[in-house]
C-alpha cells in the first residue's frame, strides 16, 4: 500500500534560501507539487492570488526558521496519526488506498482542512503554533466529519 502521507513540508522551507521579495514567486512554484490539493485549499480559505502574495510577504523569517528547526519532530506524530487512522478505517470501513494526507507549508490560517472525503490538508505553519503533537487528533477529527 502506498503511503497515506504526501509530506512536502521540508520542500516549503526552501523559501528561506530566497530574498523575502521573492517568497511569493517561490510559493506559486511550490504549490505546483500538489496543484489540485492547493487549489482546493485556496478555495476553502477563499483567497485570491493577490491576497496569497500579500500573505506570503507578511511571513516573518524568524517564525519560519523556528518551524523549520522543529520539523524533524513531526515524523513521530505522522506515525501516531497513521496508527489512529488505520484503526479508524477499520471501525468506519474507510478505504485506506484512497486516503491522502497532504503535509505542507501553506498560508498559516488553520492547521487542517478537509478537502474531500479522502483528502486532508495539513499546514505545518499553523500546526507548529498549536503543537505538532495535535496532528493525530486533528486528522482523525477531520476524517470523522464524513
Amino acid at each position: 500500500m502506498k503511503s497515506m502521507f504526501l509530506d512536502r513540508s521540508r520542500d516549503f522551507f526552501e523559501i528561506l534560501s530566497f530574498e523575502k521579495e521573492r517568497w511569493p514567486d517561490f510559493y506559486f512554484e511550490y504549490v505546483k507539487n500538489a496543484p489540485k490539493a492547493f487549489s482546493l485549499y485556496h478555495e476553502a480559505v477563499g483567497i485570491t492570488s493577490e491576497e496569497i502574495q500579500k500573505r506570503v510577504s507578511s511571513f516573518e523569517r524568524r517564525a519560519l526558521d523556528k518551524c523549520y528547526q522543529s520539523i524533524s519532530t513531526l515524523a513521530s506524530y505522522e506515525y501516531e496519526t497513521a496508527r489512529k487512522v488505520v484503526s479508524l478505517a477499520k471501525e468506519r470501513n474507510l478505504d485506506l488506498s484512497k486516503l491522502k494526507i497532504y503535509i505542507v507549508g501553506a498560508l498559516d490560517f488553520e492547521a487542517t482542512y478537509r478537502l474531500s472525503e479522502y483528502k486532508v490538508f495539513v499546514d505545518v505553519l499553523a500546526l507548529f503554533k498549536i503543537g505538532f503533537s495535535t496532528l493525530p487528533e486533528l486528522v482523525v477529527n477531520n476524517l470523522n466529519q464524513f
